[in-house]
């Protein structure tokens, strides 16, 4: 979704990974899509369930850090995003560009 507001413009992207899907797999189509709307004049708003839990650190983690990096974006979510049997995992997520915008927030 693209958004025109005064003079900013944002794109939203939303993106779904299935637990058993191919890591790869995902990671080459988002950066496809990061390629073609990103550039210096608009703000991206990527958000969705990677199925990568970012309480724990691992090789999933670490490939998609390395891919919204590139890209100047960055997790702003810090709390369970699912708790089921006493189990808490983060693997929804919101990934912005944290140094543009600087005054965000959020509410769990």
């Amino acid at each position: 979704m693209k958004l025109h507001i005064l003079s900013r413009t944002i794109i939203i992207i939303t993106v779904y990974r299935s637990p058993t899907g191919n890591i790869a797999y995902f990671l080459s189509n988002l950066e496809a899509a990061l390629n073609q709307v990103y550039n210096n004049t608009v703000d991206i708003i990527l958000h969705g369930d990677y199925h990568i839990n970012y309480f724990n650190d691992n090789q999933n983690k670490q490939a998609l850090n390395t891919l919204l990096t590139s890209y100047s974006l960055y997790s702003i979510i810090d709390f369970p995003t699912r708790i089921h049997n006493n189990l808490c995992t983060m693997i929804d997520n919101i990934v912005i560009n944290k140094l543009k915008n600087q005054s965000y927030s959020y509410i769990p």
